[in-house]
């Protein structure tokens, strides 16, 4: 059960956004520089906790500046990530749930195992998140839109946690072997202790039958307490809509979201229009040089 969240003024979450930009920015152990927003995200996920919110930070960049392959040496333009874009859809869908929750889906498009890359598939999807952390989560409407930090982003702007839907239509056991272990080691912990986002549930539907034994492979690296957020559908998708606003979902799946190749092109247009920024450096590396404790003079 997660805790209760304190209520937090928008005065106390200036206070301490304004306080870990000026941390992080004095922190030779990290980056040059991060998106006030993106830090915002890292505060609301450890509930306005400052102390956690920094562990949460050094934790993602000690897992980032390690597997530089996965997290720092990225392009959408290389041939293997380019690819890669082509045979599976990873969306973002439009808006949030009733609970604030936004929604994200996985499919492949091309069920040839020999098109699976587990390191451009982990690449692809924290570019995404990486493009989508800069965003608000919510469209601003009356009071919301108050700015926190005169950065002109507020809390209220950020959804408060994630869903995730993963389609295994076309899963066999042949897909089986193109699993990298370290890299599926990696992304789940990423995914579930460096994330500046809570995990909420995740729905797998179209349940192919070598389900369990694909499963078994993944069980080792779930920690249990996400493992019980994981809902199977394994009798169509009326359950799906239960848990999921149907019209949040695109029109191939039954809802008013558009379609899957609309939303696709969207987000692949918000990633080349943010590339500079995912390609730069100086958000993500750590060198000895990044910064000296002149930094402030």
């Amino acid at each position: 059960m997660l805790p209760i969240q304190a209520a937090v003024s928008p005065e106390q979450v200036d206070s301490k956004l304004k306080e870990l930009l000026q941390w992080f920015e004095s922190t030779s152990t990290l980056p040059e520089k991060i998106e006030p927003i993106v830090m915002l995200r890292f505060l609301k996920c450890m509930d306005y906790d400052i102390n956690a919110t920094k562990d949460l930070i050094q934790l993602n960049y000690n897992l980032r500046n390690k597997n530089p392959n996965l997290f720092i040496d990225r392009n959408m333009d290389q041939e293997m990530t380019a690819k890669c874009l082509n045979v599976s859809d990873l969306l973002i869908l439009p808006g949030v749930t009733p609970e604030r929750h936004k929604v994200l889906l996985f499919r492949m498009t091309d069920f040839d195992p020999r098109t699976r890359n587990s390191v451009e598939e982990t690449k692809i999807f924290f570019m995404m998140a990486d493009a989508r952390f800069t965003e608000p989560d919510v469209e601003r409407t009356g009071d919301d839109s108050a700015a926190n930090a005169g950065v002109g982003i507020s809390d209220a702007d950020l959804a408060d946690g994630d869903v995730q839907i993963v389609d295994m239509n076309g899963y066999t056991m042949r897909h089986l072997a193109y699993v990298s272990i370290f890299v599926l080691r990696v992304y789940m912990k990423f995914l579930q202790e460096a994330y500046p986002s809570r995990l909420r549930a995740m729905h797998i539907i179209n349940c192919p039958p070598i389900l369990d034994k694909m499963m078994s492979l993944f069980k080792p690296f779930i920690r249990e307490d996400v493992y019980q957020m994981i809902n199977y559908h394994t009798e169509g998708m009326e359950s799906l809509y239960e848990l999921v606003p149907r019209e949040m979902l695109p029109v191939e799946y039954g809802g008013k979201a558009g379609t899957v190749a609309e939303i696709k092109q969207k987000w692949m247009q918000i990633m080349r229009d943010k590339s500079a920024y995912l390609s730069d450096e100086r958000y993500w590396r750590v060198t000895s040089e990044t910064k000296s404790r002149w930094s402030w003079f």
